[in-house]
């Protein structure tokens, strides 16, 4: 951790109250010039420091901005093992994961992004990732599953994504089968999950989940394409302070909590369906295109789901099928 990082964490725990400068400087046993440089630093990042003679500095508005010793701290402090690393902007924080685990990376990590410029939706879609409006996170893990069982990570990413959003919001979500998340009836989350396989064998090489969550509403909009059913969990103009941070930590813990219960574990399942809004509603199946399967609607009404979170349905003529892919169209 750089100095900077360490003197925003000290100064994190103490916000609102003087810190010396010799104190700081004692604490993390650097000098008072790296401390005076780390703070001026800060500042220069949109930190609110102020410098009191004889006193010292307080921080007296963290900014939303991503802070790699913020987050960290908070997940190591929930017992979280996991190499983390922020940015201000990546073409797109799951290439950013491939890239490390093509070169060799082996452990456990976490790409965070204020801003994506190539950001990667489902089924080569791109996914409206600005700056200023969301943040974009990407887990890169290395299970001991078989492929076929890898999606599951897209439904654990989900009911994470919803709690962190409602522990940090206050707010209450629903989730959409298979993995998006809602907000007064607009779509707040997207999830991406990819795998790379063995070419020698066939077995699972490295996951990799991405999340995109609109936080803020993007200044004019959002784009005619989406506008009707995208949303943010934030509608105010205002952003909040450390919200980032807090949503990124709460987040992973939510995420690797699960992934450390294994995919059948009964509370991540119990958390998914309970909010999955589709339960007892008729709903319209499309294909993989996000088109009409055919002329006249293909309807179906929702029974629950199963320990693979496959959609339990009943058709019109009255028999019932496991959904394991697709998508579906309903009223929210």
């Amino acid at each position: 951790m750089s100095v900077k990082e360490q003197v925003l964490l000290l100064l994190e725990e103490n916000k609102g109250e003087a810190i010396s400068g010799e104190d700081i400087a004692s604490k993390l046993s650097c000098t008072r010039a790296s401390v005076w440089k780390a703070v001026n630093a800060l500042k220069k990042d949109g930190y609110h420091v102020e410098a009191v003679n004889n006193k010292g500095y307080t921080l007296k508005i963290s900014p939303d901005v991503l802070s790699k010793a913020y987050i960290q701290d908070k997940v190591s402090t929930a017992g979280i093992e996991i190499e983390i690393e922020t940015h201000k902007s990546v073409d797109s924080t799951n290439n950013y994961l491939k890239q490390l685990a093509d070169k060799g990376e082996r452990r456990q990590f976490v790409c965070i992004s204020e801003e994506q410029t190539a950001g990667k939706g489902r089924r080569g879609r791109s996914f409206f990732s600005p700056k200023n409006t969301g943040i974009y996170i990407s887990f890169l893990l290395f299970p001991k599953v078989d492929i076929s069982e890898a999606s599951m990570y897209t439904t654990i990413a989900s009911t994470a994504s919803a709690k962190a959003i409602e522990k940090v919001s206050g707010l209450k979500t629903d989730i959409k089968w298979v993995n998006d998340i809602y907000m007064r009836g607009k779509k707040v989350t997207g999830i991406l999950t990819e795998a790379s396989t063995s070419i020698e064998d066939g077995s699972l090489d490295y996951v990799i989940v991405g999340i995109g969550i609109n936080l803020y509403e993007p200044s004019g909009g959002f784009p005619d394409e989406i506008k009707d059913v995208a949303g943010a969990v934030f509608t105010g103009k205002n952003q909040i302070e450390n919200l980032r941070n807090n949503i990124a930590a709460e987040l992973i813990i939510q995420f690797m909590n699960y992934v450390k219960d294994g995919l059948s574990g009964a509370n991540f399942l119990k958390e998914y369906e309970k909010r999955l809004f589709v339960i007892g509603k008729d709903v319209r199946l499309l294909t993989p295109d996000h088109e009409k399967i055919s002329d006249d609607d293909v309807t179906v009404h929702v029974l629950g789901i199963n320990e693979k979170c496959h959609l339990h349905v009943r058709f019109e003529d009255g028999h019932e099928e496991y959904l394991s892919g697709g998508e579906i169209s309903v009223r929210v």
